[in-house]
């Protein structure tokens, strides 16, 4: 049943499982994440969103966000936070619906969650705020009802699953002036990655190639390609992905055609599709990192053979500046 709640948590927020793939490197991103869409410093300012421009008069003092997933962002950049749409609770939840590698910073905060599920107009109406975020695509948009929201506070509506999570930290710092604070963020992941990097030294190099799936069941299994989120990561901190074989990576995606940071795999291809000497799980925990070894199907793969498969957290399926933290820890403290 966890099993099942996890894989139906994960579907509810992104089209399929797991992270789209960025829109860029992060690599090239840790300089700066300002917005240059944003016209001037001061306020009022203009900054450009899924919807076109969107103007805000002063400086936000009471954020409303829709997204469970923009919170996050949010919440890292230390915004004035009031007030959150959430999910249903689940296995990457707590009971409010809070995605747990920030719950708790939400909770000192004392930011509201306004309503599970479905946006609640009438909880955000209450709520008073003078900016609410929306986001364009998920299972946690309410883009449906953003004329209705724009009566209450003007709207910024941004798109998560194309983007890293520098680049959307960058994009809602710029409409509540908060560039220096995602500046310093990016600058302070950057140098826990290089700390990271610098950690495991010569570990990386016995443990390439390296297979980045999520193994909610054979029969469920996707690989996270090196254009995804989790594929970007690891290959900054000097791993490598193992190549899929050509009649996998270019089969028919059904619902997610056109994706390039996933790729489905059944049950009888997916031995061919962990061909990688370590096997890191996404959305997957020490339990799931045994059900890998334990798969009477994988037993002559690399990484079972090596017993070098570790977990990537069960909040490694969305990477924000919280998530991306925890994974770079598991990784560092699990490769030997």
């Amino acid at each position: 049943m966890k099993l099942r709640r996890s894989l139906a948590a994960v579907a509810v927020l992104a089209v399929g499982i797991g992270a789209a793939a960025c829109s860029s490197d992060p690599a090239t991103e840790s300089a700066t994440t300002g917005n240059p869409a944003a016209s001037g410093q001061g306020w009022p300012r203009t900054v450009t969103d899924e919807t076109g421009s969107v103007t805000i008069e002063h400086k936000p003092e009471r954020i409303v966000s829709t997204s469970v997933t923009l919170t996050g962002s949010l919440l890292a950049l230390d915004a004035p936070l009031i007030g959150t749409g959430a999910q249903r609770p689940s296995d990457v939840t707590d009971e409010n619906g809070l995605f747990t590698q920030w719950a708790d910073i939400a909770a000192e905060r004392g930011v509201e969650t306004l309503y599970q599920g479905e946006p609640n107009v009438e909880k955000i109406t209450a709520a008073d705020p003078d900016l609410i975020f929306v986001s364009a695509t998920g299972g946690d948009s309410a883009v449906e009802q953003v004329d209705t929201l724009r009566q209450i506070a003007p709207v910024v509506v941004l798109r998560y699953d194309d983007k890293s999570w520098q680049d959307l930290s960058g994009r809602i710092a710029a409409a509540i002036g908060a560039e220096e604070q995602a500046d310093a963020l990016v600058a302070k992941f950057d140098r826990q990655l290089d700390d990271a990097k610098s950690a495991l030294g010569d570990k990386v190099a016995a443990a390439n190639p390296v297979n980045v799936p999520a193994y909610n069941s054979p029969e469920e299994s996707r690989m996270f390609t090196a254009e995804s989120a989790q594929g970007i990561l690891l290959e900054r901190l000097g791993f490598s992905l193992a190549d899929l074989p050509a009649d996998i990576s270019g089969a028919d995606k059904g619902v997610m055609t056109g994706r390039k940071d996933v790729v489905p795999v059944g049950q009888e291809n997916l031995p061919r599709a962990v061909p990688g000497n370590t096997t890191f799980i996404v959305i997957g925990d020490a339990a799931d990192a045994e059900r890998f070894l334990a798969d009477p199907t994988l037993q002559q793969t690399p990484s079972v053979e090596k017993k070098q498969v570790i977990g990537l957290g069960k909040d490694s399926f969305r990477l924000d500046y919280y998530s991306a933290s925890n994974l770079i820890d598991r990784v560092t403290n699990a490769v030997r």
